[in-house]
């Protein structure tokens, strides 16, 4: 049985998840599209959510340590757009976040209980927002479903709002000359 911090983190991966898919619906058509200009599109905000190309959460956790922290750099500011996802469809982007979400609730289902709080990185990214740069796992799944997967479906939503109100990329009515 996955430990309670297991479970925690399952129900909170599990919302962000679908908060993104209920963003997503009905996206198809609307890819390439940005809620204002200098806005990532929605390919550029999936993309970016995929990490780099070969990204493989379950191998970043398991970098975890009890000691001798490992650092992760994170590029809060890379979309990794590259001539392949370029041409995904909505589809294989919802298949390829989907498998990255199943291979870090396969890796935490594994884990003893103090393995959430035991283990930990130095990510200097986060020390601006959370005070340290040692992050427990518990801390790093917490920030990158329920805050990073969470504030970009917030950002797929104005995308959503954007089209669903004719506005285009430059917040001009759809059929407006100016």
């Amino acid at each position: 049985m996955a430990s309670k911090h297991a479970q925690d983190l399952r129900r909170r991966i599990d919302a962000a998840s679908e908060n993104l898919s209920r963003q997503l619906q009905g996206m198809e058509v609307h890819r390439e599209r940005a809620d204002a200009p200098g806005e990532w599109t929605t390919r550029e905000v999936l993309s970016h959510l995929l990490f780099e190309p070969g990204f493989d959460p379950a191998a970043t956790l398991g970098t975890f340590s009890e000691s001798d922290y490992p650092v992760i750099g994170i590029d809060a500011g890379a979309t990794f757009l590259d001539d392949q996802r370029r041409q995904m469809t909505l589809p294989q982007f919802k298949d390829a976040l989907e498998a990255q979400r199943r291979r870090v609730l396969e890796y935490i289902d594994r884990l003893e209980e103090q393995d959430f709080e035991r283990r930990k990185a130095r990510i200097p990214l986060f020390k601006q927002f959370m005070g340290t740069d040692e992050i427990t796992l518990e801390m790093y799944l917490g920030a990158m479903f329920d805050y990073h997967w969470n504030d970009h479906a917030g950002q797929l939503e104005k995308i959503r709002q954007a089209v669903e109100h004719g506005r285009d990329a430059a917040g001009t009515p759809s059929g407006v000359r100016a």
